[in-house]
């Protein structure tokens, strides 16, 4: 009887799958983020719900800092893929690409992630922002280390394509 695909560890091939769906993404203008988490806030540890839901949240203080009432009224989003990771230390942390509006500049949208990320309840003060994001972030983003499982380690909910 055949393995199940599903449930079979990601190959190589699903990583070649997901990097050509990430440069098929029309990003104008991307930015390579790295967002470390907390291990616990008060008395909730860090997990991969807690993760997302806290990514979510940062996600509408982004959105709202950057697009305004647009966000809100057209319901307009950033385009971003996340990815979540656990590092050696057991620190989740997640390595995002997010589209930088034209009209912020690279300073100021920085300036508001900075700002914006250590708001959240389980947002760490290490906090990477660079302007250009590029194929070796990409292959960085879907590196098999520090991760379960590639496939299970992008976070769906707040990927916005």
């Amino acid at each position: 009887m055949a393995a199940d695909p599903i449930l079979m560890p990601a190959t190589e091939t699903h990583r070649d799958t997901l990097a050509s769906l990430i440069s098929a993404v029309p990003f104008q203008n991307p930015v390579a983020v790295t967002l470390t988490m907390k291990k616990r806030a008060g008395a909730r540890l860090a997990d991969d719900i807690v993760a997302s839901e806290n990514l979510r949240l940062f996600r509408v203080r982004l959105e709202t800092r950057v697009l305004g009432r647009a966000a809100k009224r057209h319901g307009k989003r950033l385009r971003m893929i996340c990815v979540l990771e656990m590092s050696a230390d057991h620190r989740l942390h997640y390595h995002c690409i997010f589209e930088r509006p034209y009209h912020c500049s690279s300073d100021r949208f920085r300036a508001i992630i900075r700002d914006q990320w250590p708001k959240t309840d389980f947002g760490y003060h290490e906090v990477d922002v660079q302007d250009r994001s590029d194929s070796g972030w990409t292959d960085y983003l879907l590196k098999l280390r520090q991760k379960r499982s590639l496939l299970d380690s992008i976070d769906w909910t707040n990927c916005q394509l």
